[in-house]
């Protein structure tokens, strides 16, 4: 028995569920796939329109956009099994076994089955930074989260007992975009909730423009600030490691006095055809000093 929860934001989330029909119908256990839409444009909302009305589904439209967080919690009072499968709206399936590979090993707390991104490149340049960075750097080896089972959780496709989920909720004071995930992975962690790994991928499809990605990842480092203030220790991660040896240094204050032309002469970069991910990640340092020095 499974809750299949899909957060949607301005996507086409048919073939999706679609899919996920086909596949509930023929494992022949009980299952309930519920869309809770986060105040989409009427674009998307026509398109998921046919969704209020089949019986396969329970679909709810909120009025105002409520944030990743928040969203995401609600499924815990709308859904009626405790095993809970949250998969972002800008996923497909991989596998014609999907929902069969989180069932046989579903008695686990919480299951992760990781994400990834397809080698073809984007024809449009404007979509490269997101594609570079999903396929350099998103796309972990099963070996690798098999080692890393907490700093490699991710929120796109993983599944959760509801009495978990109902101790150890997303922090709704994160509204922004990023890192949302790493916060509750934290949580488990600090609570001894052991991380299940399978090799259970989703493909993300939803690329965005390179503008778009630098605004989330701008959101994405101010959450990390968010983090720091609640006493979390993420020196592990890459971004803030690289930080504190900097900071050891004494280099921050330099990178600081250069960081506001530095960040306009990298962005043109970033926005060419073959983006570089290096200057992607020294893109990233400067403007978590800058945050860091309320500039």
């Amino acid at each position: 028995m499974i809750s299949i929860c899909i957060p949607i934001y301005n996507f086409n989330v048919t073939k999706l569920v679609e899919t996920l029909i086909h596949q509930g119908k023929e494992l022949q256990h009980p299952f309930e796939i519920i869309c809770i839409d986060d105040h989409s444009s009427d674009y998307f909302k026509k398109i998921n329109a046919y969704f209020e009305t089949n019986e396969n589904i329970q679909f709810f439209s909120l009025k105002k956009n409520i944030g990743r967080s928040k969203i995401r919690n609600m499924f815990i009072d709308i859904s009626k099994f405790d095993k809970m499968l949250f998969i972002d709206c800008d996923c497909s399936i991989s596998s014609d076994l999907f929902l069969k590979n989180y069932m046989d090993i579903s008695n686990c707390d919480v299951i992760y089955g990781g994400r990834k991104h397809h080698q073809i490149k984007p024809k449009k340049s404007s979509e490269r930074l997101r594609w570079r960075y999903g396929v350099k750097v998103e796309d972990q080896s099963f070996d690798f989260r098999l080692n890393n089972p907490y700093h490699s959780f991710r929120s796109n496709n993983f599944l959760i007992k509801k009495s978990v989920f109902k101790a150890i909720k997303f922090d709704e004071s994160f509204n922004g975009y990023g890192h949302e995930d790493t916060l509750l992975a934290l949580e488990l962690q600090k609570n001894n909730i052991k991380i299940h790994q399978i090799d259970n991928p989703v493909y993300h499809e939803g690329i965005e423009k390179n503008t778009d990605f630098l605004l989330k990842t701008r959101s994405a480092i101010r959450n990390l600030s968010k983090i720091e203030s609640k006493n979390y220790n993420i020196s592990s991660l890459k971004l803030i490691n690289t930080y504190l040896k900097i900071k050891k240094l004494n280099l921050d204050k330099f990178l600081l006095l250069i960081s506001k032309n530095g960040m306009i002469i990298i962005e043109k970069q970033l926005m060419s055809s073959w983006p570089s991910l290096r200057l992607f990640n020294l893109y990233k340092l400067l403007f978590y000093i800058r945050d860091e020095n309320n500039v």
